[in-house]
């Protein structure tokens, strides 16, 4: 089925306004910097995800000081941020050369009692069926066979140089598949710093709901359609195909990978939404000094 003209004029032009907002505010120009009331008012994630303010904070202060550990060590404690997922938590304990699980629930426990923060809104973490304490879960259920593995893990990952491959990898230990949005958050940040040049970071990404969703506007499908038959990554990489005619000057085309499209389908699908009277993000848009 042959993308609606119309649509993909509207998804290149919400990539392209994103990111001009992006350059804008960074640049401290005053608002609006937008003329789109739904741009303005909502909250929309970076067209790049790793120009996310938490996930800045991570290469700064989390990563970019440790690039020099095992590509294990490398591996583990980008699963352990990203399975709490705040900085603040993050900075809290550090980064993790001896794991120390009752240490790590501990602290969780002992912030979490005080109303501090340890586990991200962004997304939501399940205890899977378990009735325990999410913390216990977390570290005894998702990190621990990480790190028991993490060598190994490593050592496959940049072997074989492959985000897909790294991707159903990760997702066969418990936490990470599903639908597979953790693994795919753990790869992306593996993409940024143990596989850099990923031999298929122009070939897959790993579709989730909201994509699926953006593409079947963009193909004039029934919105809920997700058939596993479909080639997603194949509809996805038209619209790669698309982006060096599309995509304006401001735009970094050498950062723009299947990753981009895959993120950028989501938050343009949630922009339709508001668009067509479909819905809304959960989120206005509160600026952050």
């Amino acid at each position: 089925m042959a993308l609606l003209p119309d649509q993909l004029e509207s998804f290149f032009w919400w990539i392209n306004e994103r990111h001009s907002i992006y350059l804008k505010k960074k640049a401290g120009k005053p608002r609006p910097w937008t003329t789109s009331y739904t741009l303005g008012a909502y909250k929309f994630t970076n067209v790049f995800r790793e120009l996310d303010r938490t996930t800045v904070w991570m290469r700064e202060n989390f990563t970019g000081p440790n690039h020099a550990a095992s590509a294990g060590d490398i591996v583990f404690n980008i699963c352990m941020f990203r399975m709490f997922g705040t900085m603040e938590f993050a900075e809290s304990v550090g980064w993790i050369k001896n794991w120390e699980p009752k240490k790590v629930k501990s602290l969780a426990r002992a912030r979490l009692d005080r109303g501090m923060k340890v586990f991200t809104g962004a997304y939501i973490i399940t205890n899977q069926g378990m009735k325990l304490p999410k913390e216990q879960v977390v570290v005894d259920y998702f990190l621990d066979p990480i790190w028991e593995n993490r060598e190994h893990l490593g050592k496959v990952f940049v072997e074989e140089n492959s985000l897909e491959h790294a991707h159903k990898v990760l997702g066969k230990y418990p936490g990470w598949g599903g639908g597979g949005f953790m693994a795919y958050e753990v790869i992306t940040d593996l993409n940024h710093t143990l596989m850099p040049l990923a031999k298929d970071r122009m070939l897959w990404a790993n579709a989730g709901p909201g994509a699926k969703r953006g593409l079947n506007r963009l193909h004039n499908r029934e919105l809920d359609f997700a058939s596993s038959k479909n080639d997603w990554n194949a509809e996805m990489g038209e619209l790669l195909a698309h982006a060096p005619k599309r995509l304006g000057e401001h735009v970094p085309i050498d950062q723009f990978d299947m990753r981009s499209i895959e993120h950028s389908l989501c938050e343009w699908d949630k922009y339709q939404r508001v668009q067509l009277g479909q819905g809304r993000p959960r989120s206005l848009y509160k600026p952050t000094v």
